[in-house]
């Protein structure tokens, strides 16, 4: 029996997968495995930029597993809301003041619209767009813009979701796992009272009579009695209430009706241990209660003091609080390091603790894998445990400044591990998802079977319920029930019927392969004749 879709309306992946039929256009030529003459016109072209973008920007792309809500919204937008909302500027800081702080000298946001060099500016300082002016790192300038739009992105969660399913939508992506923060004020308001309790049991660093080990049974007990299980009905009412206008907002959209979205609930890794293991029980509770909810992440720079001082015990609670809700995928940001970013120390084990000790599924950035120690153990048990790791590449060039044959995408790749392309926050960055699959072929001489294979791995490393498609992923050989079917095929048999309609993973990677197939039948990409 399928779960429930969530409340975001998407693809009809039921019906989908009930008629075996993906496509609502009209009917195409029949389905050709052969995908050579595809291969070959990248090949042909891959040292044409603008036609390589041409090309992934028309590739399905089937998800995109690594991307944070807020960070993946344009600045353009953000100053849009601010100035209806009647938002200043602080021209010394380019600061956006909300309503009702307006002081001298400060600019109304609406004014800045109308400004073209004070708009330019404000867009720069939200983004890392012409970062080489900046004047600060991009590591600096990158984290630094989550603050200056947060309180406009606060009050428009449906806006963003709209926005970036229509954006996917655009690029051929079908399936998005959002990285959200869902509140609960009655969490906020218990956790700014007297948490020192909390603090004792998890033995946190200003413990009066720390505990020679963290009592996570002892800290879960306390929650509970702060009012957990209210937390989380407060939490799927915000969740529902913010899904619901999303989908009405789509409906009444141009595009985006057609993409699948699920939610990673974050929490902050730089908060004090209290505050991080409050927010992480929630976060798992939330996610074994709402099917929407997807999974679980830890956000916010890895290296900030706080994280990477604390980062064994996040990897502790995590696990304790898996054990507890063992259901609840987990994806966790590890590795997004280099060296001179932090002392040689703070790169030997991140990665492994993430994997080893919090169990997570999917690895995001991974950058500093050969910096570990037993790097080469870590790949292979990644490899052998299928932990997909989430490749940001613009992003680990604008933050880390690796890239190119310094990243170990390729060396991921040639250990058998899962790897899957990611856009990280697109909206700070100033790119997309094509713009991914475009470096891959640019810097690393992928092929159109690479990319297909990324493709295919985004769904198969998705936290989506259900079983998967494929047997096995290397080749990509299809279960037993479809085995005899056309991939992606309108017409299958009733026992590939009966499965795809059992899973809404296999779903939707069903509708990939009909994806795939309409995009390797389109004219341009076709052999011309002599």
């Amino acid at each position: 029996m399928m779960r429930d879709l969530p409340a975001l309306l998407c693809v009809t992946v039921a019906a989908a997968a009930l008629g075996c039929r993906a496509m609502t256009e009209p009917a195409l030529p029949p389905l050709d495995r052969d995908s050579g003459h595809v291969a070959e016109w990248l090949d042909s072209h891959r040292d044409q930029p603008p036609m390589v973008r041409a090309f992934v920007q028309r590739m399905p792309k089937g998800a995109d597993l690594h991307n944070h809500l807020s960070g993946a919204v344009y600045a353009e937008a953000y100053v849009k809301w601010g100035a209806a909302a009647n938002y200043s500027l602080d021209p010394a800081t380019n600061a956006l003041i909300p309503p009702g702080s307006h002081a001298p000298g400060m600019i109304r946001l609406r004014d800045v619209l109308e400004d073209s060099t004070a708009y330019s500016k404000l867009i720069d300082h939200l983004s890392t767009r012409n970062v080489a002016y900046a004047g600060q790192s991009g590591h600096d300038q990158f984290f630094q813009t989550f603050g200056e739009f947060g309180s406009v992105s606060w009050n428009h969660g449906a806006d963003m979701i709209a926005r970036l399913a229509s954006r996917a939508s655009d690029e051929h992506i079908q399936y998005l796992e959002l990285m959200v923060t869902v509140h609960s004020e009655s969490m906020d308001a218990a956790l700014k009272a007297d948490t020192s309790d909390l603090r004792e049991a998890l033995g946190a660093a200003g413990s009066s009579t720390p505990p020679a080990q963290p009592d996570f049974a002892k800290a879960l007990g306390r929650l509970d009695q702060l009012g957990l299980s209210h937390w989380i009905e407060e939490g799927r009412a915000s969740l529902e209430t913010m899904s619901r206008s999303a989908r009405s907002k789509l409906e009444q959209g141009d595009g985006g009706r057609d993409v699948d979205i699920r939610y990673l609930q974050q929490s902050n890794r730089v908060l004090e241990p209290e505050q991080v293991f409050a927010q992480l029980a929630f976060a798992f509770a939330l996610a074994e209660e709402d099917p929407r909810m997807v999974g679980i992440n830890l956000v916010a720079p890895e290296d900030n003091r706080v994280a990477l001082r604390d980062y064994t015990l996040h990897m502790r609670m995590i696990q304790f609080l898996g054990r507890r809700h063992p259901g609840v995928r987990v994806a966790l940001h590890a590795g997004e390091l280099t060296l001179g970013l932090v002392p040689p120390s703070d790169l030997r084990f991140h990665i492994r603790q993430a994997v080893e000790i919090a169990g997570a599924r999917r690895i995001g950035h991974g950058v500093d894998v050969f910096y570990e120690d037993r790097s080469f153990e870590i790949l292979e048990h990644m490899r052998d445990d299928r932990v997909a790791v989430e490749i940001c590449l613009t992003s680990n060039d604008v933050i880390l400044g690796v890239e190119g044959r310094s990243h170990p995408f390729l060396h991921y790749r040639e250990a058998g591990v899962p790897t899957v392309l990611a856009s990280d926050d697109a909206g700070v960055s100033r790119i997309d998802l094509s713009n991914e699959y475009l470096r891959a072929v640019r810097d690393y001489g992928l092929g159109y079977e690479d990319l297909k294979e990324l493709s295919r791995n985004s769904l198969e490393y998705s936290f989506i319920p259900g079983d998967s498609l494929w047997e096995a992923t290397s080749p990509f050989t299809m279960v037993e029930a479809c085995a005899g079917d056309e991939p992606g095929a309108d017409d299958c048999t009733p026992a590939c019927r009966a499965f795809l309609d059992s899973s809404e993973r296999a779903a939707q990677q069903w509708r990939l392969e009909a994806a795939f197939a309409e995009f390797e039948r389109l004219p341009w990409l076709q052999p011309s004749a002599e």
